[in-house]
């Protein structure tokens, strides 16, 4: 039963991955802009989020099918920084209501963070006997 809850969960938890990457692929053009009005050395280069969206649905790909799971989690949390603090700055926003919405995004962001670290940290990698 562990063995299926673990899939279960890898699937659940690389969703957002593939589908944010996937899409970060295909709208490079207005990543780039925000990640370079955000952090003001970094060049307007649509290439930089195509590599980005790519680490993304590469990672959470190989991580849903179990394929070096730890390594997979670990690119993962990684992409998730640049992510967080650029798309949720919620410390920049002046309406109560939209820096509410970018605290909750920032918020799970962090827990994406913290799921992926346990289970980049996670010594139990032999199957459960009863499976």
């Amino acid at each position: 039963m562990r063995t299926l809850t673990r899939t279960a969960a890898r699937f659940f938890l690389a969703g957002i991955f593939m589908y944010s990457g996937y899409g970060m692929i295909q709208d490079a053009e207005r990543y780039a802009k925000r990640a370079s009005s955000a952090v003001p050395m970094l060049p307007e280069e649509p290439m930089i989020a195509k590599v980005h969206g790519a680490a993304m649905l590469g990672a959470g790909g190989t991580f849903a099918l179990g394929i070096l799971p730890k390594t997979s989690a670990r690119i993962l949390a990684l992409t998730l920084i640049p992510n967080t603090f650029i798309g949720h700055p919620f410390w920049k926003s002046t309406k109560p209501e939209d820096q509410r919405a970018q605290l909750v995004h920032f918020l799970k962001n962090l827990g994406l963070f913290g799921g992926l670290l346990y289970v980049s940290s996670d010594k139990r990698t032999e199957p459960d006997p009863e499976d």
